[in-house]
């Protein structure tokens, strides 16, 4: 990442412990960050550092984010430890394939409640520190292909979980609004991967073995072109995909 803007300042980022999420604590440290990884698997995020070359670190703080007690905790102490965040990068949730017909109402509420509603606090108490410390900050939203189209595929195994990607990207647009009415310097990146190679897909098994698939790499590498941009600049939406092997 080529803007110093961005170094030894502070990035949260959700769902830190696999995947994307680390993908992206890393290179955000090696950027020169201090990253906060948000998880219930701490230890997963604490290795990370095993990565880090330079400046940055990657710190672990323990948080279910469906638990409402422990997210606003959470904040609060990052309110505490570093009076204020620069970076916030919402990237915890969850996938279950199933058919709607076949899907019980816990699954429902699950997917809504980790996908959408934990999302939405985390952007809430994310805002509320930025706005507070009237910092320059960026918001980066993990939202995903089936946000704004829904492919045709053979079994098409997706229940409501294009419905919650959905309106994440409503979401992202109303607090786009939100935060130009109130006059914040807060940028608001939507990022929408196609299919991505982590243990996030093993609930489709070999429904998509022979599928193109980006790297958790590949979309971490999008998070730090959105924040690459020059002050002023926003990136709304960035959708990606893998291209198919040409022989």
């Amino acid at each position: 990442m080529d803007n110093s803007y961005w170094r030894n300042k502070v990035a949260v980022v959700t769902g830190a412990s696999v995947g994307i999420g680390a993908s992206t604590a890393v290179l955000l440290a090696n950027a020169g960050m201090t990253v906060v990884g948000l998880a219930r698997r701490v230890q997963l995020i604490e290795v990370l550092n095993d990565q880090v070359k330079g400046e940055g670190k990657i710190l672990a703080h323990e948080c279910d984010l469906n638990d409402e007690q422990q997210l606003t905790s959470a904040f609060a102490w990052l309110r505490e430890k570093f009076q204020c965040i620069h970076v916030l990068v919402c990237n915890a949730g969850i996938l279950k394939a199933n058919f709607l017909s076949e899907s019980t109402t816990k699954d429902i509420k699950e997917l809504f409640d980790t996908n959408v509603v934990a999302t939405a606090c985390c952007l809430r108490e994310g805002l509320k520190l930025m706005a507070a410390a009237n910092v320059r900050g960026h918001i980066v939203v993990m939202n995903s292909v089936l946000g704004h189209r829904i492919p045709e595929v053979p079994v098409p195994l997706f229940s409501v979980y294009p419905a919650t990607k959905h309106a994440i990207t409503a979401l992202c647009q109303t607090v786009r609004q939100e935060i130009h009415f109130l006059k914040l310097n807060i940028k608001l990146t939507s990022i929408c991967p196609g299919m991505v190679d982590t243990d996030f897909l093993s609930v489709y098994s070999h429904a998509v073995a022979e599928l193109p698939k980006l790297q958790p790499l590949d979309v971490a590498k999008a998070v730090l072109y959105a924040l690459d941009t020059p002050d002023g600049v926003q990136v709304e939406d960035i959708i990606l995909q893998q291209m198919r092997k040409v022989n």
